[in-house]
């Protein structure tokens, strides 16, 4: 149908989506990770990326490497990883050094995720996982700028975080945009 990218989730801890056989229940079964992977990457033309994300495991993390493998041998283009397990929801801390771990083992990019809600964290993330890319989630609700953040503090500009009644300016005049 034209899809810029494909994005497969297999990190959603959400009960839910586990109790139908989706989500993060997944983690326990790399080989069905290899083959939802590899028929979505046979289903699209080889222009069209196809990314995973995945936690590093469900109970326990002794597998991560093998769901991480499992996704990149099947065709995944890139690898997206939460670095906590799925029985962790989303309760510190974040392993990103397993993820380093992963980074060092695949062939194709890695982002790392979890737990990063400031530059600080950030730059945490990216030292002990190797990743150059990041993916922020939760931290990027409770500071809607972090992302101008990092960007600032990357290219050594000076930046002035938004201030709560900033943020909520800038809300409103989104959802005031979306009225009309």
């Amino acid at each position: 149908m034209g899809a810029a990218a494909i994005d497969i989730n297999f990190g959603c801890p959400a009960k839910t989506v586990n109790r139908h056989d989706g989500g993060a229940c997944l983690l326990q079964t790399p080989e069905r990770i290899y083959n939802i992977v590899k028929a979505m990457r046979a289903a699209v033309p080889e222009t069209t990326p196809v990314s995973a994300k995945i936690r590093l495991g469900f109970n326990d993390r002794s597998r991560y490497l093998e769901i991480a493998q499992a996704a990149a041998d099947a065709g995944a283009n890139r690898l997206t990883v939460h670095a906590r397990r799925k029985v962790d929801g989303s309760k510190p801390p974040a392993y990103w050094d397993c993820v380093g771990h992963i980074n060092a083992a695949l062939a194709i990019p890695v982002v790392v995720n979890g737990d990063i809600w400031s530059v600080a964290d950030y730059l945490r993330a990216r030292a002990e996982s190797g990743c150059e890319d990041v993916m922020l989630g939760r931290g990027l609700l409770s500071c809607p700028d972090l992302a101008a953040q990092i960007k600032a503090h990357v290219n050594h500009l000076t930046y002035q975080p938004l201030t709560w009644p900033q943020v909520l300016q800038l809300l409103f005049g989104h959802y005031q945009a979306g009225k009309s």
